[in-house]
């Protein structure tokens, strides 16, 4: 045999991740806190592929989700003193808002 019919016989067959696992494994992973290998020992994913798959939604989905803040609005505070303020706490997990505080 040739050498390239040699590597084709070596490659591996590749199974594609159905879309639920990948929605179950990002609510495991960022909405339970689970870690990303018992996440993908529980879907019977490997745990390769199911890193690619939690490293590609934090890129594309999460960063799309956050807002980007100029540099001068970012963490600003002033002092109270006496005047009253009203404060509204807004955070997220795994690009998905929470609960007001």
């Amino acid at each position: 045999m040739k050498q390239s019919q040699q590597s084709i016989l070596k490659l591996r067959p590749y199974k594609k991740v159905p879309q639920d696992k990948k929605k179950q494994l990002v609510e495991l992973v960022f909405q339970k806190d689970w870690k990303i290998k018992q996440a993908s020992h529980y879907l019977r994913i490997n745990y390769a592929t199911a890193k690619n798959i939690i490293l590609k939604y934090r890129k594309t989905i999460i960063q799309k989700k956050t807002t980007q803040l100029p540099e001068s609005k970012r963490c600003q505070y002033k002092l109270i003193g006496l005047s009253k303020s009203i404060i509204k706490v807004i955070s997220s997990q795994g690009g998905r808002k929470q609960q007001d505080l």
